[in-house]
């Protein structure tokens, strides 16, 4: 391994992909009450665990449907080093709209995965940009109540498919969390995601998908864990060297 692969072991840029449709606001402010946790978890994880992460940015990137206003239809934030800024990043949410299920979650992963990324060298960085892939472990953590249409209204991309995200995905080397109620189009299309996680929350009888996850954000103890978990793996995926 040369020296300057392992220099990027512990280096994460890390974006909070949020569906920001009406029925989101309490997972919005779940997330938000509990960043403490997974940013202290993620520079602090022990050694059976994965190493802590030395250098980590974060940023909250809102969507809704494209179909409706492909204008309106991201709420992007720079990436940010400071929980206080992840924080009022999320402040500015606001979940409206979304009323016709499904949303455009592959229009806003194929944006993510496909955002501009810096040159390849250590320590160069841009708020609006990626680190180089060789620089830096990139990671989407997805928090959605619905499933995605099937193919991309994005302008430029209208009638792309999953197959497109995919593609993308792998080739820019991004790591997806997803946690969303548990749906048949998930577990299909993750398991296809190099490295993916499917963090599938069970549906109760007689509960919606969005009645599942506000229950599940509800329990604020419990979703404290989970992100705790949540930055746990994002260690390990960052203690492994990019090649």
């Amino acid at each position: 391994m040369s020296e300057s692969t392992a220099k990027v072991k512990g280096v994460a840029d890390i974006v909070f992909l949020m569906d920001v449709t009406g029925s989101m606001q309490s997972c919005i402010d779940a997330l938000k009450a509990n960043l403490s946790s997974f940013v202290d978890t993620l520079s602090s994880t022990n050694a059976n665990n994965g190493s802590p992460i030395k250098d980590w940015r974060a940023k909250v990137v809102g969507y809704r449907d494209f179909e409706d206003d492909a204008a309106t239809a991201i709420e992007d934030h720079p990436f940010v080093r400071d929980t206080a800024a992840l924080r009022a990043q999320l402040d500015s949410l606001q979940a409206t709209g979304g009323g016709d299920e499904p949303e455009s979650l592959l229009d806003a992963m194929y944006l993510v995965a496909g955002m501009e990324a810096t040159a390849d060298a250590p320590g160069v960085e841009e708020e609006g940009k990626w680190r180089h892939k060789h620089q830096a472990r990139r990671v989407v953590v997805i928090f959605t109540d619905a499933p995605f249409k099937a193919t991309m209204a994005l302008p430029g991309h209208a009638g792309g498919t999953f197959e497109d995200v995919k593609n993308l995905v792998h080739a820019n080397k991004v790591i997806i969390s997803l946690y969303a109620p548990q749906m048949d189009c998930y577990d299909e299309t993750l398991a296809a995601l190099d490295k993916a996680e499917y963090n599938a929350i069970d549906i109760k009888s007689g509960e919606s998908a969005q009645d599942a996850l506000a229950r599940f954000t509800a329990d604020r103890e419990n979703f404290r864990k989970t992100l705790e978990q949540l930055a746990k793996s994002v260690s390990k995926s960052a203690s492994v060297a990019i090649l």
